[in-house]
């Protein structure tokens, strides 16, 4: 009877370890085969991973402010490039290819989403940097561009001072007086509009307002003028001055609508929001890692 007992017990054990056995050669395979089919994605993800790290983070700006002034577009354009060429697109075919491979393994199955997620976080990470950058960028040339209208309508006007200031007869005067009038008007109603700019009001209503009201005030404004009959030559400099101040006003105004745009897409992607998910897949990362070297020792 003992002597049966341990006969039974001694197949088990047998058969315990030919299943083990077996169950060792399943994985080891599983494992050989998952390891080849992820090469290619390891790959990419290393030069994801160097490229990445490799980006100009100090430079980065945190926020739009007009100490900003002396940002160097040249870096700034140079981050984009890296990302638009090289960093993005390895992302993309990272979560590409890893689409196609297949886990049938129970042990792979963890490690493997959590690799996939690490791949998602590095598409959204490049992606919001980039459009970070672009936005940056853009949000910085929009307001050199009002800068320069500015300066330029500023010379227009100083321009135009001295031509009313050089007038000398009383028919150039006369007209000149007639003009200023029809200017000041013009700038009341103009200034007036212009509050809304400077209020609480949404971003919409702001380039509503700027569509709908400001845009026809100032073509009517450029038809005032226009329709006046003036003879004399200062009268004729001044008005084409004046013209060219609303046409700088119409683009400004247009830029306005623009900085406004930049501007509010900038508080969306607010960087200290971006630059923590570079940490987590990195962790991801290095979890997964750590567990596909577990699983290969333990074959060892």
């Amino acid at each position: 009877m003992h002597h049966n007992i341990k006969n039974q017990l001694g197949l088990l054990l047998f058969f315990s370890l030919i299943i083990l056995a077996g169950c060792s050669n399943k994985m080891e395979e599983d494992m050989k085969q998952y390891m080849s089919d992820m090469e290619e994605i390891h790959k990419l993800n290393d030069e994801f991973t160097s490229q990445a790290s490799a980006l100009d983070y100090e430079y980065l700006p945190e926020e739009l402010s007009s100490r900003n002034a002396d940002v160097d577009t040249e870096r700034l354009e140079a981050i984009s490039e890296k990302l638009e060429q090289d960093i993005l697109p390895l992302a993309d075919q990272m979560a590409e290819k890893i689409k196609g491979i297949e886990v049938n393994n129970e042990e792979l199955v963890e490690p493997h989403d959590s690799f996939k997620e690490s791949i998602e976080l590095k598409q959204d990470f490049a992606q919001q940097l980039d459009d970070y950058v672009q936005t940056y960028l853009m949000s910085v040339r929009s307001n050199e561009e009002l800068i320069g209208l500015s300066q330029s309508f500023m010379e227009n006007q100083g321009e135009r001072d001295k031509v009313i200031e050089s007038a000398t007869s009383d028919m150039e005067t006369d007209e000149i007086d007639r003009l200023i009038d029809q200017i000041n008007k013009n700038s009341e109603s103009l200034e007036s509009e212009s509050k809304l700019l400077q209020g609480d009001e949404s971003i919409d209503e702001k380039q509503k307002h700027i569509d709908n009201v400001m845009a026809p005030l100032i073509d009517e404004h450029i038809q005032s003028l226009n329709q006046m009959n003036l003879e004399t030559e200062s009268a004729i400099r001044v008005r084409s001055l004046s013209l060219e101040m609303y046409y700088e006003f119409e683009k400004y105004y247009q830029e306005r609508k623009n900085a406004m745009t930049y501007n509010e897409k900038l508080q969306g992607l607010q960087l200290q929001n971006i630059i923590p998910m570079k940490e987590t897949y990195e962790k991801l990362d290095e979890k997964y890692f750590d567990r596909i070297n577990e699983i290969e020792s333990e074959l060892e």
